[in-house]
């Protein structure tokens, strides 16, 4: 053999060692990485393949080894996530197994996945074991960290949730309470922390209405919005309408009416004065207004809320109406026409679209075919007398 033909055999033999090279089997650390990138983007069938075949190299590794515990966690996730909640509760389970063999059963870490499990049998349709594992979280939690700790305040604001869940509001208001006392103790008593498990205790006070109490935790959650964002951010809306409903309750009208018209003014701040939410507030300050006889009030609140309404949806009808032109120029005329009835000229809020609405209408008109003028009918000749 020539070293002529040597360089082309040589270069062979490299591609064919590139080639098996590429062919190599994946890792298991490359089919989770492929897993958790393929779940991220919402391809849970390919996350779900990935992990498959991650499972099988998982089962050949050492029982310790974290991977394992890595690969069931991630496929508790896809399940989760595609709705298949008896199959993600599997996976859960065996991966509170693997923990607790290697870390011990009154670690931590076992809580954290306890906990999934617990807040899982909401969407299994089973509260009361939910709630049990959420009192075995609750010690295993105590016993770690103490009463007076983050993770116990967490435990408790869960077990509200699922108390609610339970139908149980007053068990609920019982277990917020005791959530927000530590984090007072923790955080002090106006810090943001508080400010989510504040408002879903003052619902619940409505719920239940006892509006004194709500009127209470509103307030105090009101002084912690203002002090963090300062008086007129959108994100004082919850706390501001849950404060002025909870004084309507009490029929403490004077007290009320300046959160009701607050109210009104963080929308149009946030949103604009045709903002759909605007319609509905300006709904509530009707009936408001209408439980103490106030009519015209009541009755401007309501024609505004109506305007509002009309105008969102007039905007609707024009914008399907533009997505029509390129197909349908008779449905789009159609559809425009419907818009300019549901607008009223009168009012100024409605006066621009309707003008953008009728000058659309103007051009749309001219391309549209002409419909060809009606040919009269021919009279009947007079019948004629001459005799045959």
């Amino acid at each position: 053999m020539t070293f002529r033909r040597l360089g082309p055999i040589l270069a062979i033999a490299l591609a064919l060692t590139g080639s098996l090279a590429a062919q190599e089997p994946p890792t298991l650390e490359s089919l989770l990485q492929s897993a958790r990138a393929a779940y991220a983007k919402g391809d849970h069938a390919a996350a779900r393949t990935a992990l498959d075949q991650a499972s099988a190299l998982a089962e050949q590794a050492p029982p310790q080894d974290p991977k394992r515990y890595d690969v069931v966690k991630q496929q508790y996730a896809v399940a989760f996530a595609t709705g298949q909640y008896t199959e993600a509760e599997r996976y859960l389970q065996l991966a509170i197994n693997w923990r607790e063999n290697t870390l011990g059963r009154d670690h931590p870490k076992v809580a954290e996945d306890l906990t999934e499990l617990a807040m899982l049998c909401r969407n299994l349709n089973d509260i009361p074991r939910g709630l049990d594992i959420l009192a075995i979280v609750n010690n295993m939690y105590v016993r770690s960290s103490g009463t007076q700790s983050t993770p116990v305040a967490d435990t408790y604001s869960r077990i509200a949730l699922l108390e609610m869940d339970n139908k149980k509001p007053e068990r609920a208001a019982s277990a917020l309470r005791i959530a927000i006392v530590l984090r007072e103790n923790l955080l002090g008593a106006d810090h943001v922390g508080l400010l989510p498990e504040l408002l879903r205790l003052g619902t619940i006070w409505i719920v239940l209405r006892d509006y004194e109490k709500a009127e209470q935790v509103y307030r105090h959650a009101l002084i912690i919005h203002e002090r963090a964002f300062g008086p007129g951010n959108p994100d004082l809306i919850p706390t501001v309408e849950g404060l002025a409903y909870a004084l309507f309750g009490q029929k403490k009208y004077s007290d009320a009416e300046p959160y009701y018209l607050r109210l009104v003014s963080l929308w149009e701040a946030a949103g604009g004065k045709d903002h759909p939410m605007l319609a509905l507030t300006l709904d509530k300050l009707s009936v408001f207004y209408r439980d103490q006889d106030r009519r015209d009030e009541s009755d401007a609140a309501t024609v505004r809320a109506n305007a509002i309404r009309a105008l969102f949806y007039a905007s609707g009808l024009s914008e399907k109406a533009l997505v029509e032109l390129n197909r349908d120029k008779e449905e789009a005329e159609r559809l425009y026409r419907r818009a300019v009835a549901a607008l009223d000229a009168s009012r100024s809020e409605h006066k621009e679209l309707l003008s953008q609405i009728e000058a659309n209408l103007k051009l749309l008109e001219a391309t549209l075919p002409k419909p060809a003028p009606a040919v009269p009918a021919k009279k009947a000749s007079p019948k004629s007398n001459r005799k045959a």
